[in-house]
């Protein structure tokens, strides 16, 4: 499902000036991206500023991409103009914290050789003293549960699974054990990332009923990390079962409000009641921002919410949906802008 675009008002670096570097760089129009990524922040009108000092930047990058839907080549493309990964698919990224908000597989043809890229990447990463986090998403969640609703044959031959598609997503398979043991729900990437103020990944959203939930399970005046951790725990658990299990799980975190599967805070007609529920759920994280993907933004655009406290990354990156790609990363300041 596409969500309608909201214009971009306020959001710094990681929106406005780091999706058009990113724009301008895969269209050879920029020498690098850590060039353009500083050159220009908004003025509170919408409009560019001066460019502000390059210590702006977090002094450790920290950069996330949308959902990839199958599409290899204009993944491994974003990959490789962000400066994460050599045209031998090794990780080249340094301490970069690279972040993979879901939905990697699925409507594309491609998806089998994504996740080698990434599973490499995650290996690679930290002997450089860098960090890939794959977070899952509801296409995750439906190969896992055996619904392959979207997936073209030429998908499932890109997985190279002699048992199909229902093996390589098993608790045992290549894929399926992969994302089990290491695939998160939410990243709360902060000050021991070099990010001052916290930012939220998750492929979908966190609304505050779901956060107020996960954090009474560990204790009620619970906050920050502990909330992040108890619900990533909390997913591991949800995830360890077979197609079966998963196809008949109550879980909540499965449910349509879950964090899988939400639109509430990107499609939610009231800017002030999404508002209100964003900052609820920021602050069971102790977060400043929420960073999702999910719901696709119909011009290709990064797009946000409430100021810049929720922000869209979803951007079509996939030619499996409209026939056109449309790469985007967004790019946090030391800030969490």
């Amino acid at each position: 499902e596409i969500g309608s675009p909201r214009e971009i008002s306020s959001l710094e670096v990681a929106q406005r000036t780091i999706a058009a570097a990113v724009a301008a760089v895969l269209l050879g129009t920029a020498a690098a991206v850590g060039a353009a990524v500083g050159a220009a922040t908004p003025d509170g009108r919408g409009e560019t500023a001066a460019a502000g000092p390059p210590s702006s930047l977090s002094a450790r990058r920290v950069v996330s991409v949308g959902d990839l839907h199958g599409d290899y080549k204009h993944s491994a493309l974003i990959l490789q103009k962000m400066g994460l990964m050599g045209e031998d698919g090794s990780w080249i990224g340094g301490d970069v914290v690279f972040v993979q908000t879901g939905d990697v597989v699925d409507r594309g043809d491609e998806s089998g050789p994504i996740f080698r890229a990434l599973f490499r990447l995650q290996d690679e990463a930290p002997k450089a003293g860098g960090e890939v986090i794959l977070l899952l998403g509801n296409h995750e969640l439906m190969n896992m549960q055996g619904d392959f609703s979207y997936a073209t044959p030429r998908d499932t031959a890109s997985l190279q699974s002699p048992g199909g598609r229902s093996e390589a997503f098993a608790p045992d398979g290549w894929i399926g054990k992969r994302l089990r043991e290491r695939g998160q729900a939410v990243a709360l990437v902060g000050p021991e990332r070099g990010v001052a103020e916290p930012v939220l990944y998750v492929h979908a959203g966190v609304i505050p009923e779901v956060a107020a939930l996960v954090a009474k399970a560990v204790d009620p005046g619970a906050q920050g990390r502990q909330v992040a951790e108890a619900l990533n725990r909390l997913s591991k658990e949800a995830f360890a079962g077979g197609e079966q299990a998963l196809r008949s799980s109550q879980d909540s975190l499965f449910s349509d409000e879950g964090p899988f599967w939400t639109r509430r805070l990107a499609l939610g007609s009231s800017e002030t009641a999404v508002c209100k529920d964003v900052d609820r759920s920021l602050a069971f994280f102790g977060a400043s921002r929420m960073v999702v993907g999910h719901t696709a933004q119909e011009d290709g655009r990064v797009h946000q919410r409430c100021g810049g406290r929720f922000v869209l990354g979803d951007t079509l990156i996939s030619e499996a949906y409209m026939g056109t790609s449309h790469p985007s990363a967004v790019e946090l300041a030391a800030d969490g802008a």
